[in-house]
């Protein structure tokens, strides 16, 4: 059934010119009922179609203001039942959360009861197994210590001393290292081969004063008789040599033999020239501290020369594909400073470093 008071708010609102969608959002914003919206406009539609007599004036029976106003308080009273039935809602969802919340906590507190009782259920039998086992063992072992007729006084424990008893080991004492020292001018044994060199010092320098004779690489006696050996020692290739002094020994470096020159009284300016150089005529006694023997060589081929005439001792110095060398002659005290073919048979005399 249409209600008046919106049956004349349609009307005020057709005669203003608003069209009816605009009116029928208007009236759903303020929560009329679009039943009630449609049944308005069907009777101010009726309203319209029956002419009415017309009358020099026309009078409302309400201002249109008081129609405003009592249209604006129930919706507002609307609005306010509307508020009211969310704060209801709102306080039954809670009300149903805490219900829920109580009855979650009761059922596991009846699970956790249930499950203890289970547990205590299982446990207590077997503590009581366990006990009884305990016992039994207990007296069991007490019965096989006495023995059923055994006395109650424990037989004293004989003790045998046993024949394999081991005695405590002697604390050994090292015997103290004994330290070998060794002074130039005593003789120097090669622990290779155990053959000696007598040794001399001359300035800094300790030098053998004897060709080494020990066997290895290409090296051979000179005219390859062992008695040769004995007096002139081996004579060597270069790449042989190199590697033939004993441990703490090498064969001298160029620099080596100029130290000893300069000992022997050479003038510096033919320290470092090539061919024969005199030496101070004062320096013979020294030379013969070296005892140079004329032991030769042996050239490329392998023929052997020079025994008695010449000696040739190898340095540890090469330029280019030649190496050091130097010699001496019987005629005199010169000394030779040159550079041969490493394939050369020559002497190996020592130095300590």
């Amino acid at each position: 059934m249409a209600n008046e008071k919106l049956n004349d708010y349609i009307k005020k609102c057709i005669e203003l010119g608003k069209q009816r969608e605009e009116i029928t959002n208007n009236l759903l914003g303020v929560g009329w009922s679009k039943e009630d919206i449609d049944a308005s406009f069907s009777a101010v539609e009726e309203e319209v179609l029956v002419p009415e007599v017309p009358t020099e004036e026309v009078a409302f029976k309400e201002p249109i203001d008081d129609f405003s106003n009592s249209l604006n308080n129930e919706i507002n009273s609307i609005q306010q039942e509307s508020n009211n039935l969310n704060e209801d809602l709102k306080q039954e969802k809670s009300s149903i959360n805490m219900r829920r919340k109580k009855e979650v906590v009761e059922e596991e507190r009846i699970i956790d009861d249930s499950e203890e009782n289970n547990s205590k259920k299982i446990i207590t039998p077997i503590i009581i197994v366990v006990i009884v086992l305990l016992v039994f063992s207990i007296a069991f072992a007490f019965i096989q210590k006495i023995g059923p007729f055994s006395s109650l006084e424990a037989e004293p424990e004989i003790v045998q001393e046993s024949e394999n008893v081991i005695p405590p080991e002697e604390e050994i004492i090292p015997e103290p290292e004994v330290i070998i020292t060794w002074n130039c001018g005593e003789e120097l044994i090669d622990e290779r081969d155990g053959k000696s060199y007598p040794t001399v010092l001359i300035g800094d320098q300790c030098w053998m004063t004897k060709n080494l004779n020990y066997i290895t690489g290409n090296s051979s006696c000179y005219d390859d008789d062992v008695e040769n050996c004995e007096e002139h020692g081996l004579l060597y290739d270069w790449n042989t040599a190199i590697t033939a002094c004993p441990l703490g020994w090498s064969l001298p470096s160029d620099n080596d033999f100029k130290m000893l020159e300069r000992y022997l009284g050479m003038e510096e300016e033919k320290i470092d020239v090539t061919g024969w150089r005199e030496v101070s005529p004062n320096a013979q006694g020294t030379l013969e501290l070296l005892n140079i023997t004329l032991s030769g060589s042996r050239d490329v081929s392998g023929e052997f020369k020079y025994k008695g005439e010449y000696a040739n001792l190898w340095l540890s110095d090469s330029v280019d594909d030649l190496y050091s060398a130097r010699s001496f002659r019987a005629k005199d005290s010169n000394i030779y400073k040159g550079n041969v073919s490493g394939e050369y048979g020559y002497s190996v005399r020592c130095i300590k470093y």
